[in-house]
């Protein structure tokens, strides 16, 4: 009885494994006899990327132009053309990793604009392959100014930024086809695209109200990808809106600072610290006084990109070197100096006379950093301290002066 019921259940398993295939064959076939523009083509593109990675290994044969030889002999190259460009659509929007290896070897003059187009989108929607993106940079010495925009989007949802002046140019262009492809690719690359999209967008030029409407998407975008499963996408999507700076995502944001990954709750509370927002200050200067070497190393990672990118935090860190927590001052006196606060220059130099020698030692590394002449005479002092770490940093920091 037991054998039989296996038997069974191997033969439903080889049923459905037929029934997948020989449906993925029908689609590509409606596929190639359709155009490409057409319904009944887009609704094969469809139904192949809602039956998912079990169509996967299909999909990424079709695109190899060996396949067609033999009993897989297609006469016209037209069909050809279709199949590369749908199975590059479909598997942009399955997102199996293996594919980037069969589809960086269209993306060249061997083949049309259309395969080259599908197949740079599709490597930008499966993300980061190091042998995708080094495909994608030798087409941004294209000719055509059509696939260098490509494949800088490409690149762009790839964490790359090397195709930036080619969106930048796109968007400053007069062809509209160049700037619509820019804009599209600016939403599309979510959290990837936010920091050159805020930028672009305060910039002037003809697409500003087409550049705020992306990022109300993005941000739209952003704010559902902060219930995601995965942490890094949890982590990015609240990094992106502290980019924004919208604070009508404050609320979305402040539930994740009980979460349970440390950097989402760190970029988190960085985000909304960009914004003004207490919860995320207080957050941060909290863990820059805790006896975790980890929270506090985050605490100042994060304080000092806050500082750089918004200045929000410059007047709590000043006085944070008064602060009762020596830990506190410590951390402070890090996050000025490596955020090259002037202000805090004098502030620096009284606390090069704090009783901790780790205090010192840290507005000596600061002063190091902010440079001018007037911290001279202090680290000079500083040379000759009974701790012998402030005075290897006083010496570090009179090297990064330079010269009297």
């Amino acid at each position: 009885m037991i054998a039989k019921r296996l038997t069974c259940l191997l033969l439903l398993g080889l049923s459905a494994c037929s029934t997948t295939e020989e449906q993925v064959v029908e689609l590509l076939e409606q596929m190639a006899a359709n155009p490409v523009d057409s319904p009944a083509y887009q609704q094969s593109i469809d139904e192949l990327a809602a039956i998912g990675r079990p169509a996967a290994r299909q999909l990424i044969a079709r695109l190899n132009p060996d396949l067609y030889l033999g009993e897989n002999y297609r006469e016209f190259r037209d069909e050809q053309e279709k199949l590369r460009i749908g199975c590059a659509q479909a598997l942009g929007r399955i997102k199996p990793r293996g594919a980037t290896a069969a589809l960086k070897d269209r993306i060249t003059i061997a083949y049309t604009d259309r395969e080259r187009i599908a197949c740079l989108w599709a490597m930008g929607q499966v993300g980061y392959v190091q042998a995708g993106v080094d495909a994608a940079k030798v087409q941004l010495e294209d000719e055509d100014p059509i696939i260098r925009i490509h494949a800088a989007i490409a690149l762009l949802k790839m964490d790359d930024e090397l195709g930036t002046s080619e969106i930048e140019a796109a968007l400053a262009s007069s062809d509209p086809e160049l700037a619509q492809t820019a804009l599209q690719g600016l939403e599309e690359s979510g959290y990837f695209g936010v920091p050159l999209l805020v930028e672009l967008s305060s910039r002037a030029g003809p697409h500003q109200a087409a550049l705020r409407s992306v990022i109300t998407k993005v941000k739209d975008q952003l704010v559902a990808q902060l219930e995601a499963e995965e942490p890094s996408h949890r982590q990015r999507a609240a990094q992106a809106l502290g980019y924004i700076g919208d604070e009508t995502t404050a609320a979305a944001l402040a539930d994740l600072l009980e979460d349970p990954s440390n950097q989402v709750r760190f970029s988190t509370a960085a985000a909304l610290a960009t914004m003004g927002r207490s919860q995320g200050i207080e957050f941060l200067f909290e863990a820059l006084r805790n006896t975790d070497s980890i929270l506090r190393a985050n605490a100042v990672k994060f304080l000092t990109n806050v500082q750089q990118q918004s200045g929000a935090v410059e007047a709590q860190l000043i006085a944070a070197l008064s602060d009762e927590d020596p830990l506190s001052r410590a951390g402070a006196a890090q996050v000025l100096g490596q955020a090259r606060v002037q202000s805090a220059l004098s502030a620096l130099l009284a606390a090069t006379a704090d009783e901790v020698a780790d205090v010192r030692a840290n507005a000596a590394i600061a002063l190091g950093h902010i440079g001018g002449d007037q911290s001279r005479a202090q680290l000079e002092k500083l040379r000759h301290d009974s701790d012998a770490t402030v005075s290897y940093y006083a010496e570090w920091a009179l090297g990064q002066l330079g010269p009297s």
